[in-house]
């Protein structure tokens, strides 16, 4: 592997770590519901080249769950679990999961470590490139270190409909990372915001999900 990414993997997993496909989740934050922002707990079961489930619950009232990868998605929100908000599936919510399914690994380093299905390159020292195959759906990630090979931003191409068009296509999707964190054997994002358009004008305004990791433990058991 080219030094630059053996150093980010030098400091993402520490020794003794296991070589796991999936990882547990626990975070909060804040989410935004069109110009609202309100508070989120989340448990997350994330096994990036398979899928993940991410229950949560809004604002106290709004409980739901996303989950997809190499599978069908799905996304079901209800309002204190009585009226439904939101109920979709289908091949644009499936595609769109696979996506975010592989822009999550960077809280799962070693369920991407280079092999089959799985290549890295270094554009120069401080940007590194992933191809990951989620089932089926290529996933291109892009992550931005910095000199020790800490993470501080990533992106990459997401189906999606972010300015709700109707029209779904690729667009740009990622984040910014405030800060890192060790859990056990591996250091990943603790903190940071993500949304659409990362690198283009007014990407703070785009933000939507603004995240703090309480909880990482490695393990065999995937979502599906």
């Amino acid at each position: 592997m080219p030094p630059p990414v053996l150093r980010y993997f030098a400091q993402s997993l520490l020794p003794g770590a296991p070589v796991v496909p999936a990882v547990r989740l626990r975070m909060r934050g804040w989410l935004r519901l069109g110009r609202v922002w309100l508070p989120f707990r989340a448990d997350e079961v994330l096994a990036p080249r398979r899928g993940f489930r991410w229950s949560a619950t809004v604002g106290g009232v709004i409980r739901g769950t996303d989950r997809g990868g190499a599978g069908p998605g799905r996304m079901r929100w209800t309002l204190a679990r009585l009226l439904t908000l939101v109920d979709a599936d289908g091949p644009d919510i499936s595609r769109s999961a696979a996506g975010r399914a592989g822009a999550e690994a960077i809280w799962a380093p070693a369920a991407v470590l280079p092999g089959p299905g799985v290549s890295w390159t270094a554009l120069d020292d401080r940007h590194l490139r992933v191809l990951v195959d989620v089932g089926d759906t290529p996933v291109d990630l892009h992550l931005h270190v910095d000199d020790t090979g800490r993470l501080r931003a990533f992106r990459t191409m997401r189906w999606g409909d972010p300015d709700g068009t109707g029209h779904w296509d690729r667009h740009p999707f990622g984040g910014r990372v405030t800060s890192t964190r060790r859990f056990g054997t591996s250091v990943v994002p603790a903190t940071g915001a993500v949304g659409w358009y990362p690198d283009g004008p007014g990407a703070r305004r785009r933000e939507f999900f603004r995240f703090r990791l309480t909880a990482l433990v490695p393990t065999d058991r995937t979502p599906w």
